[in-house]
């Protein structure tokens, strides 16, 4: 297949390339061209502004691909603007994220709202309810032109500008012998990068039973679904794992809530969870995720190889927490 990815090079989009690429499919990359991408296995067409993506509507048609997956969209507007460039024969795939349940929401407020685990048909933030309403606005565009959207659980691994677990890790790197945390009882959903890319192959060549030729399978147009990991660890599980990826013997010292450092917060008592359920795409297209262990030690490795710069020296709050 010829896929066009929009918004390749950064982590999630640069983990489909290169998962597509493996798979043998001819990828096409369309980026603002602000990042390293030699190394992509794609050919590349520069866009500087997703805003002049109509202009380039003819070189697309020519490149004629059978799917496209819109990674970069921040809002309703960026998904009209790339479905105007798209011809209307290619399958498409939104990215979008589980931030766009009103639990996530619930979760910043204070409130506990919603029934877990959370599935395709949880109820979703209300308009104007924190910046991830212009997912549903992306989501709301692609899924009329019979597109498929993946909402994503908190994905981590290798490019992962987020950093997800350097809550712990900053600690490790600056050798801290004792780590504060809360009871550390807070569901969240992850997903390992690569296991997102697996979901958007599997999406766009499914065909479903019975269905022949090039037809994008009934079974995914049209179609929400989340994308996670199918067991997830309360979070002082997490950060013991992370710690023993990093061989680290740090200790994790219970605190109360109120002594937490603020990036170690989510170690304390929250009023949500945010436990998300896969199991229609498990269902539909048998997505599924991979060896949780060896997929977070291979995040702990990269995340350590590749500190943020400048890192954060300042632990003065951990140490009043553990006075």
């Amino acid at each position: 297949m010829r896929v066009l990815v929009l918004g390749g090079t950064r982590f999630v989009g640069r983990g489909i390339v290169a998962r597509l690429a493996a798979a043998g499919h001819e990828v096409r990359c369309v980026h603002r061209g602000t990042r390293s991408h030699d190394d992509l296995p794609a050919t590349h067409l520069l866009v500087r502004d997703r805003r002049e993506l109509p202009v380039h509507r003819d070189a697309i048609a020519a490149f004629a691909p059978d799917a496209v997956v819109d990674v970069s969209n921040s809002g309703g507007e960026d998904a009209e603007t790339a479905l105007e460039a798209i011809p209307d024969a290619a399958r498409l795939v939104a990215i979008s994220s589980c931030d766009t349940y009103r639990a996530f929401a619930s979760l910043h407020g204070g409130r506990q709202t919603d029934a877990l685990p959370l599935t395709e048909t949880s109820p979703v933030r209300e308009p104007g309810d924190g910046p991830q309403w212009g997912n549903l606005d992306v989501e709301a565009r692609y899924l009329a032109r019979g597109g498929t959207v993946l909402r994503l659980g908190a994905v981590y691994g290798q490019g992962d500008y987020q950093r997800r677990f350097d809550f712990v890790l900053r600690r490790v790197r600056a050798g801290r012998a004792r780590i504060p945390v809360g009871s550390g009882t807070f569901l969240f959903s992850h997903v390992d990068v690569a296991d997102v890319a697996e979901a958007v192959r599997l999406v766009i060549t499914d065909r479903g039973a019975g269905v022949e030729g090039g037809e994008w399978s009934a079974r995914v147009e049209g179609q929400v679904f989340n994308v996670a990991e199918s067991a997830t660890w309360p979070y002082r599980a997490r950060a013991e794992r992370v710690l023993a990826a990093a061989g680290s013997a740090a200790a994790l010292v219970q605190v109360d809530d109120e002594r937490l450092p603020a990036d170690l917060a989510i170690t304390g008592t929250l009023s949500q969870h945010l436990l998300v359920s896969s199991a229609k795409l498990r269902e539909v297209v048998g997505w599924r995720d991979g060896d949780a262990e060896a997929a977070l030690a291979k995040a702990v490795e990269w995340y350590q190889q590749h500190p943020p710069e400048p890192e954060d020296a300042d632990f003065s709050a951990d140490d009043a927490a553990l006075a």
